[in-house]
C-alpha cells in the first residue's frame, strides 16, 4: 500500500525492457507513483530492441518513457555488451577484463551512471525515489547489482542531492526465479521483455542473459510466453 509520503513525491523507474526492471517497476506500484521511466542508451548492441521493450512495459505501467542517450560510454568502453570488443560470451565463458576479472559485458560504473543521473531526474522533478531492478543473482559476478552497493550509492545521495533522492530495488534479495514468481502473480507482459544482449528479432537463447532468464522461467507458464530465438538443449 501507498503511504502518503510516498505518494505525495512519486517516483522515477530505470526500465530496461528485461526481466529485473519490469518486475521490481511492477513492485513498486503497490508503494509509489512512478511518474516517468528512464531508458539509457549508451550503444549497447540491443538498443533497439530493449527500447522498444522498455516502451511496451511503460506503456502498461502508465508510465512516459524518457530516452536518455549516453553516446560517451560506447566510445571509451571496451565490454563486448556494446560490440567493438567482439561478440558476448555464452554461458561460462566470463573472459576477463583486467586484474578484477570481472565478465566480458562489464561497462564500468554503468549502474553508477544511471542512478546518477536518475537522482538528478528525481531531484529535479520533485521525486524523491529511483526504482532500480538490482538481484541477488547478479550481484555474485556484478558487485554493483549487490546490498552493499545500493546503501553506498544512498550514502552519497543524501549529500549530492538536496532533497535526499533514495534508490530503491524490491529485487534486491531476489534470486531470478523469485523475480519470475513475482512476475506471474503481477501478470507482467512476459511477451514483451528483451532480456538478450544481442540484436535480433527475437532473444538468441545463447548468450548468458538469456540462459539466466531460460533457467528461471523453465517449469513455469511464463516459459511458454517468453520468446527465444533457439530453445536451451
Amino acid at each position: 500500500m501507498k503511504n502518503e509520503g510516498e505518494e505525495g513525491r512519486g517516483a522515477v523507474a530505470l526500465v530496461s525492457g528485461g526481466l529485473d526492471s519490469t518486475v521490481a517497476a511492477a513492485l513498486s506500484l503497490e508503494r509509489f507513483r512512478i511518474e516517468r521511466g528512464l531508458f539509457f542508451d549508451y550503444g549497447q548492441r540491443a538498443a533497439r530492441e530493449e527500447f522498444r521493450s522498455a516502451g511496451l512495459v511503460a506503456r502498461r505501467f502508465g508510465m512516459r518513457l524518457e530516452r536518455i542517450e549516453l553516446p560517451w560510454m560506447e566510445r571509451f568502453s571496451r565490454s563486448t555488451l556494446i560490440g567493438r570488443s567482439g561478440e558476448p560470451p555464452g554461458a561460462g565463458t566470463a573472459a576477463p577484463h583486467g586484474p578484477s576479472s570481472l565478465p566480458a559485458v562489464w561497462v564500468e560504473n554503468r549502474n553508477g551512471v544511471f542512478v546518477a543521473v536518475a537522482a538528478s531526474i528525481a531531484a529535479s522533478t520533485g521525486c524523491g525515489t529511483v526504482i532500480a531492478g538490482f538481484n541477488a543473482e547478479e550481484a555474485v559476478d556484478f558487485p554493483d547489482n549487490g546490498e552493499p552497493y545500493l546503501e553506498a550509492v544512498n550514502r552519497a545521495l543524501a549529500i549530492g542531492t538536496s532533497t535526499h533522492v533514495e534508490v530503491v530495488s524490491p529485487t534486491i534479495r531476489m534470486s531470478k526465479s523469485e523475480i519470475v514468481r513475482e512476475g506471474l502473480r503481477l501478470g507482467i507482459p512476459w511477451g514483451d521483455l528483451w532480456s538478450c544482449y544481442r540484436s535480433g528479432e527475437l532473444m538468441c537463447g545463447a548468450c548468458e542473459s538469456c540462459l539466466r532468464l531460460m533457467r528461471a522461467v523453465e517449469g513455469t507458464e511464463a516459459s511458454k510466453l517468453v520468446r527465444f530465438e533457439r530453445k536451451k538443449a
